[in-house]
């Protein structure tokens, strides 16, 4: 899920609307499935829609430098975990009852967390790599959780910043002078080199990856003007990642929800006017979409479990209370929800953070699965559709199939 671009010139419990009131008057008999009305998901968005929660990532060199940007430009010897562990990661969110994580490969910092051949400025480079891969231990940190996401059960996504710091002139990069990661200024439009292919190049890295079994790693500020060659990446996705679905300010198959804290307006509609390519929505726009749109491009809410997206030891968490709140709000609105879950500097989910997902998932298991219906319950309709119990009868409603109506 290529994600929200802090540059970009453009950020489901989906609803299948029955059609035209016309079959009333048609015969009884041998009716077919209601013909839709306006816009309708794609499959792809219609399997991401069903996911409705799933944890984002945020890990790197600014977990050990106490940053949220990394300006600092730190060397990738700063990087080290004590205890890294992907599969603590993949367990305790599965055990949340989330459906996927979304790993932060490189955030506007510019450090890379797999191996790369675009850049020396990557966890690779550092102490910690070097001393894993000399115990015949894997160091490529997006393939590692891609893997632990596979074996929790969990889809897995990718966030790829457009923005550079690294590449960035107009950011001083004073402890990086003289070092092996005093690396060219390509990030502009005005700088000599190619920002478009470098990026595509990281870009094509990621969505192509393998895991050692084989199988595809499935996704599921500065004042420097750079102009984004969005159509580019767009493909490389598509190529790699037909199923992948992208998400961006007002799409390509899904938007933002207009903030960062997680909340949109009790109206919130799956269809909007505008693709990634035209004139940005407000936030306000944003949140509540376009009723009858001529794109479906339905919404994501982000949140954070803490203040920061990176892990920061002086900040507290949220509650589970606040969690289902959340998740009621935000979710229950049909706006699948993004939460921010930060591993420490010892590579991990903290064991506070852990309890309050356990607590979050029992809280919510007991609101949601009270039986208020059940299926040994008679009920009946006053019609159905073309007289077809089996396609359209009222017993489908408590069958605990989302398919059927």
């Amino acid at each position: 899920m290529p994600s929200r671009a802090r540059d970009s010139p453009g950020r489901q419990w989906a609803i299948l609307l029955i059609g035209t009131l016309s079959w009333l008057a048609a015969a009884v008999l041998a009716q077919a499935p209601p013909s839709t009305y306006l816009r309708t998901p794609s499959w792809r968005q219609l399997d991401w829609q069903r996911l409705e929660l799933y944890a984002f990532i945020h890990f790197g060199h600014n977990t050990f430098t106490d940053e949220e940007w990394g300006r600092s430009q730190s060397t990738p010897d700063v990087f080290s975990p004590t205890a890294l562990d992907t599969d603590q990661w993949a367990k305790t969110f599965a055990d949340a009852g989330m459906a996927g994580m979304i790993l932060t490969a490189k955030h506007h910092d510019g450090m890379a967390l797999w191996e790369t051949n675009t850049t020396t400025y990557q966890i690779g480079s550092g102490a910690w790599a070097r001393d894993r891969v000399e115990q015949g231990l894997d160091a490529d940190l997006a393939r590692m959780a891609a893997a632990s996401a596979k074996k929790h059960g969990l889809r897995f996504g990718i966030y790829l910043s457009p923005w550079d710091i690294h590449r960035d002139a107009a950011l001083p990069k004073a402890h990086l002078a003289g070092t092996p990661n005093d690396e060219p200024q390509i990030f502009g439009d005005d700088s000599p080199g190619d920002y478009n292919a470098f990026y595509a190049q990281q870009l094509t890295e990621l969505v192509s990856m393998r895991l050692d079994d084989g199988s595809a790693v499935e996704l599921s500020g500065s004042d420097t003007v750079q102009t984004f060659n969005w159509t580019l990446f767009r493909d490389i996705i598509r190529e790699y990642q037909p199923n992948a679905v992208m998400w961006g300010h007002q799409g390509v198959d899904a938007r933002w929800v207009g903030n960062e804290d997680g909340w949109t307006v009790a109206t919130n509609w799956h269809s909007i006017n505008r693709t990634q390519d035209d004139e940005r929505y407000s936030e306000g726009e944003l949140q509540t979409g376009v009723r009858g749109g001529t794109y479906w491009t339905p919404a994501e809410a982000d949140a954070r479990l803490r203040d920061g997206w990176f892990y920061h030891a002086n900040e507290t968490s949220k509650t589970a209370d606040a969690l289902l709140e959340m998740y009621l709000s935000w979710v229950g609105r049909s706006v699948n929800l993004l939460l921010d879950v930060p591993p420490d500097t010892t590579g991990q989910i903290p064991a506070a953070d852990v309890d309050i997902f356990l607590d979050f998932r029992a809280q919510r298991d007991a609101f949601l699965n009270r039986e208020l219906l059940t299926s040994s319950i008679a009920v009946n309709a006053s019609s159905i559709r073309g007289g077809n119990s089996a396609l359209y009868g009222p017993s489908n409603v408590l069958d605990g199939d989302g398919d059927t109506y």
